[in-house]
C-alpha cells in the first residue's frame, strides 16, 4: 500500500491540480474582464449617443466642454449605410466578395 508520499502519480496528479488551478484562476479573471470591457463599450455607445442628442437639442461643442462633456475620439457614427463587404482577388486571378 503505497502513501502520497511515495506515489509519483500522486505527487504528479498534486502538482497539476495547483498548475491547473492557476489557469482557472486566469481564465475567471479574463472573463471577468471581457464580461466588463462589454459593459464598458455599451457604456461608451450610451456616452456618444447621449452627446450628440445634447447637441441635436441645442448645445454646443464649446458649452458642452465647458461643462466637462467632450466627444470620445474614434469614428462617428455615418447616417448613410456603407456596404461593409470586400472584394478579394486571389492569386488565381477570381474575385471573391469576403
Amino acid at each position: 500500500m503505497s502513501t502520497e508520499t511515495n506515489d509519483p502519480l500522486a505527487v504528479a496528479e498534486a502538482m497539476m491540480k495547483e498548475r491547473r488551478d492557476t489557469v482557472k484562476s486566469l481564465a475567471k479573471l479574463g472573463d471577468e474582464k471581457a464580461t466588463l470591457q462589454e459593459k464598458i463599450t455599451q457604456i461608451e455607445q450610451q456616452e456618444s449617443d447621449a452627446y450628440e442628442l445634447a447637441l441635436a437639442s441645442g448645445w454646443s461643442q464649446s458649452e458642452l466642454k465647458k461643462m466637462g462633456f467632450t466627444r470620445k475620439s474614434g469614428p462617428r457614427k455615418s447616417k448613410k449605410s456603407k456596404d461593409q463587404s470586400a472584394t478579394v482577388t486571389p492569386l488565381n486571378g477570381q474575385e471573391v466578395s469576403a
